[in-house]
């Protein structure tokens, strides 16, 4: 992409942000703390779960994610409102055209809907935890039942799949540490 081609960040939020979500729906992240100067309170009121404890957080997926849409938007607590994935950042550099980045969007969310399959015939149909948690807790549960060997093939290719999400996350979706 030619640096002419530039695009301005909120450009790019408005061509990839609609098509992906996966900030916002249990794909990328399990939970969302609150920063200094969100209001737990009006939070609460718009919908989130907002936990009471030492460090409130809510929950992904995120009780407020309608589609792809966001129906808290000009609301939204600071994390959500500062977050930039590297895909996104990449694309408002000029490093990688809308096209591609659309492209690592629909891989990523085919790879996370495998995981979700593959979860429900592990047994787990609780959609309304982040995948990370359901894998976990699919996990643990698995290892410590005796399981025949349909469960334990298809427990093998649900970590797989888990691990190669993991990898293309880690590669497009995940600043770099530091950002």
């Amino acid at each position: 992409m030619d640096r002419a081609d530039k695009l301005s960040t909120a450009q790019a939020i408005a061509q990839l942000c609609p098509q992906c979500a996966m900030c916002c729906n249990g794909v990328l992240f399990k939970d969302v703390e609150l920063q200094p100067g969100d209001s737990a309170t009006i939070l609460r009121t718009l919908g989130l779960p907002v936990s009471k404890g030492r460090v409130q957080k809510f929950p992904q997926p995120c009780a407020a994610l309608a589609g792809c849409s966001c129906r808290i938007y000009a609301d939204r607590p600071a994390r959500c409102r500062e977050f930039e994935c590297a895909l996104l950042k990449s694309v408002a550099a000029g490093e990688t055209e809308v096209p591609a980045a659309l492209r690592g969007i629909r891989e990523a969310q085919k790879c996370a809907e495998k995981v979700r399959r593959l979860l429900r015939a592990s047994g787990d149909v609780d959609e309304s935890l982040a995948l990370s948690l359901r894998f976990k807790r699919t996990k643990r549960r698995l290892e410590s039942d005796a399981i025949d060997e349909v469960a334990a093939d298809t427990f093998g290719e649900l970590t797989l799949a888990v691990h190669d999400l993991n990898l293309l996350l880690r590669e497009k979706f995940y600043p770099a540490p530091g950002d």
